[in-house]
């Protein structure tokens, strides 16, 4: 039940890795969380000296994305998923402050920007499910190894196909995830970014209910190991005694 409630909440994350990405297209005309596509516009423009108003975006995207990374970094400390970092609090957190500084920015398409901080941070979770590292902000990786499975499966290779379901299912969030954007989009304008903050803070709650469940999960299957441990001890006991008296 815990994997298929994690299933769920990384599903969610994806949702927003498209909501974010699909949302910057439409404000400031370029992605907001993969920057494959814009390192090799600045690449193209690299040699000339003038540094036009693109270029200069895509700078400042890329430099705040990067610093959200470094911000995961700083938070978490290691590459290693546990329940015991603080996610939770970490989604939370960004929820409210996407919320309380578009409201500071007055609904200024600059504030855009901004959100690469937050895909930033997302991206650099390194969360794992069943063992695969998980990215919800972009597609490449998961659209190389849904490929790579999929070859596998036709080539009559034995394939975990639970693996085929996660990439699929990971694809149709973040696809469902623009989609609503854009809706929202034409129905609330810059404001639909709101959103995302609402999005971060149920997967921040979302998050804690699971870390509470998965614990409890724990202690119960350790509780269960420490009983069986102490009527194997009891019975074997018993045994001894049992021997010495009958001798």
């Amino acid at each position: 039940m815990g994997s298929k409630i994690m299933l769920i909440w990384i599903c969610m994350l994806s949702f927003i890795g498209g909501y974010v990405d699909v949302y910057g297209l439409i404000t400031v005309a370029f992605p907001l969380t993969h920057f494959t596509g814009s390192v090799a516009k600045l690449a193209m423009k690299g040699l000339e000296i003038r540094i036009d108003k693109e270029i200069f975006q895509l700078a400042v995207a890329l430099f705040f994305f990067v610093f959200g990374n470094i911000l995961a970094g700083l938070f978490i400390g290691e590459r290693h998923f546990s329940l015991r970092k603080r996610y939770g609090l970490i989604f939370m957190i960004l929820g409210t402050s996407i919320a309380l500084i578009f409201h500071l920015f007055h609904g200024d398409k600059s504030f855009a920007y901004l959100l690469s901080i937050a895909v930033g941070i997302q991206n650099g979770l390194f969360i794992t499910y069943k063992g695969i590292l998980v990215r919800t902000s972009h597609l490449t990786g998961a659209l190389s190894d849904l490929g790579v499975y999929i070859g596998y499966l036709l080539r009559g290779k034995q394939v975990v196909t639970w693996k085929i379901f996660y990439y699929i299912l990971s694809l149709l969030s973040f696809f469902f995830g623009g989609i609503i954007s854009k809706v929202m989009y034409n129905l609330y304008g810059k404001e639909s970014v709101y959103i995302v903050s609402l999005g971060y803070i149920l997967i921040g709650a979302s998050y804690l209910i699971l870390r509470k469940k998965l614990e409890r999960d724990v202690d119960y299957e350790e509780l269960k190991a420490e009983r069986a441990k102490r009527h194997s001890y009891n019975e074997s006991h018993k045994k001894h005694v049992h021997k010495k008296y009958a001798k």
